[in-house]
């Protein structure tokens, strides 16, 4: 089996491992921590890292660590392939080692477990309860697939994947609109989108725009089956690129696999740079997809389907003319508004998106919405900002920053962050009769900060100088809080869980930042740098809060910030009076009222 497919395996148990709430359905209270690094497949290390994670599996049997792996490893599979456990792994002296069909089918499990948990956490995060998210997140491992939407009013076609696939390599389709969420399925998704093309099985409509007199369309939906198609069969136009710049292209086409081994490439290479990956195994010698198990698109090229009543070559039906056929519903002369709305009717299925995709599609005509893209590295291509292009704003070293704090490319989280904390330094929260402010969720509080962008309220937020400005303010932000980690205490960084002092949470990301940006407004970076170890002390002392209530986390992020910035003798009304200089409006009197009344 090749490294590439347990590297797979392995990325998707370490994201399963990491610090986070638990389904109410287990003893444990926790699932200890651990990178894909550390998952050996050399020994039975491998197995018992997935008892580690095993809250998040929804299985029924139980599982003993003391118990031998070999039993251990039977009931896994017996639970998750009836009738396959003993194809699923061997013994190799006293070590389980893991079959290809076994990481088939453990991969297919750690991939549902790892959508599943998302949505909990997201469901949390949006304020429901621990019992309420659990109880979604078990009907979600219960619930059937989910189905497409009705049809809509609009131009209907059909399109074979010769087509999709021409039309990409000229550059006539928008893979990639600036108010589509990410590539986000997993290997297991992408297979199983690829074993009903083989098999015949018609696909669910691919939704595009396209303007008067324009050749080019962008998709609004369907960017997750068109993208997993064009990698499989080595025609996207991004992985091409990609390719091309790596060694020994001329293989590229007829030997991908050694193309892979000869350029290093790793699982999160390979789904990164959108090149190809393998299909799916399968165990039943009857199945007439077998001897197309496990194998790349460059070496079935040349092998027999059947499509339509008719047997056909696997190249036939991706690249050549035959009867199977693509829906296509095409928008014509329609407002990107209305593409936008559209565009969250039709995400209503499979991963559901969370409020940072619904808030990027929503707000997406605003110029703030797509710089923030930029420079948090979410959408880093220039073409996304091009005001801070022409300005000379580089990012580039800011995007590698974010992603030491340990806030990867996914579904929109580092613009989130940016957001989150733009909008809780400019925008007062409203305040109730008797004055104290109201502490409203933080995508509520994010939408309304682009709602008073949008209405007018926060008009200058529109400006190209104000959005250089604080593009230009982030960046050094983010500089100066990176050249003083030494100031942040591991304590301070993940609610007191100092072995994972290299990570960091929200919560005191956005509250030290806001210092950080304080400090970089006010020209006075410097004070940061020379009191280190005083920050350092009073950081050792915040701890995180337990609860996920709206009203403690602003109480954190506020206490954080303001006396941060204290610490180093800057005087919150100067630090007010600052802001509301540059930017017109500051919530640092609100925060320090917050915080006032979070220790009263």
């Amino acid at each position: 089996m090749e490294d590439l497919d347990l590297d797979q395996i392995a990325t998707l148990l370490s994201e399963l491992s990491q610090p986070s709430v638990l389904p109410k359905v287990d003893g444990r209270h926790h699932v200890r921590a651990f990178d894909a690094a550390d998952v050996d497949f050399c020994t039975s290390n491998w197995l018992y890292r997935v008892l580690d994670v095993m809250p998040w599996l929804n299985l029924d049997a139980s599982f003993d660590s003391q118990e031998l792996p070999k039993a251990v490893a039977f009931r896994l599979f017996d639970e998750l392939s009836p009738g396959k456990s003993e194809a699923s792994f061997q013994i190799n002296d006293t070590y389980v080692v893991i079959t290809a069909l076994g990481a088939q089918t453990l991969e297919d499990r750690l991939s549902r477990a790892v959508g599943h948990r998302s949505v909990f956490l997201q469901m949390l995060e949006d304020e429901l309860s621990i019992a309420a998210a659990t109880e979604a997140w078990i009907e979600a491992w219960n619930e059937a697939p989910a189905t497409e939407p009705l049809s809509i009013n609009a131009t209907v076609d059909k399109w074979r994947i010769q087509d999709f696939a021409g039309r990409a390599r000229s550059m006539q389709l928008d893979l990639n609109p600036t108010y589509q969420r990410d590539f986000v399925w997993s290997n297991a998704d992408s297979q199983t989108l690829i074993e009903s093309i083989l098999r015949g099985i018609p696909l669910p409509s691919i939704i595009l725009a396209r303007g008067s007199g324009n050749q080019r369309y962008q998709i609004v939906d369907g960017k997750q089956r068109l993208t997993a198609i064009l990698r499989f069969m080595g025609a996207h136009p991004e992985g091409l690129q990609n390719a091309k710049a790596m060694v020994d292209f001329n293989i590229f086409d007829t030997n991908f696999a050694q193309f892979a081994r000869r350029n290093n490439l790793r699982a999160t290479d390979i789904r990164e740079k959108y090149l190809p990956f393998k299909t799916k195994k399968y165990a039943d010698e009857n199945d007439p997809l077998t001897s197309l198990g496990g194998r790349y698109y460059c070496e079935i090229r040349d092998k027999s389907v059947r499509i339509a009543g008719e047997n056909i070559t696997v190249a036939d039906l991706f690249e050549r003319t035959c009867d199977y056929f693509i829906p296509v519903l095409i928008y014509r002369d329609t407002q990107v508004r209305d593409i936008h709305k559209v565009f969250r009717i039709y995400n209503q299925q499979g991963t559901k998106l969370n409020a940072e995709e619904i808030r990027n599609a929503v707000f997406n005509h605003l110029v703030i919405s797509r710089m923030m893209l930029f420079v948090s590295g979410d959408r880093p291509e220039p073409e996304i900002a091009p005001e801070l292009v022409s300005a000379g704003i580089d990012p580039t070293s800011t995007h590698e920053i974010i992603d030491a704090l340990g806030f990867r490319v996914n579904r929109f989280r580092r613009t989130k962050v940016l957001l989150w904390t733009v909008a809780t330094l400019i925008l007062k929260p409203t305040q109730a009769p008797d004055g104290v402010y109201r502490t409203p969720s933080t995508a509520s509080h994010i939408d309304e900060f682009l709602r008073a962008i949008e209405d007018g309220t926060l008009r200058q937020f529109r400006s190209r100088s104000t959005l250089e400005n604080l593009a230009r303010d982030l960046v050094g932000a983010l500089a100066l809080h990176q050249s003083s980690e030494a100031a942040w205490h591991p304590k301070f960084r993940r609610k007191g869980k100092s072995e994972m002092a290299s990570k960091w949470e929200e919560l005191p990301v956005v509250g030290s930042l806001i210092a950080c940006l304080v400090l970089t407004i006010t020209g006075q970076e410097q004070r940061l740098e020379e009191g280190i170890d005083a920050v350092r002390e009073l950081t050792s002392k915040m701890l995180g809060p337990q609860s996920t209530q709206n009203k403690t986390q602003w109480a954190h992020i506020a206490s954080s910030a303001t006396r941060i910035l204290e610490e180093l003798g800057i005087g919150l009304e100067d630090a007010h009076s600052a802001v509301l200089e540059r930017y017109g409006e500051s919530a640092i009197e609100a925060l320090a009222n917050i915080r006032k009344l979070s220790t009263n």
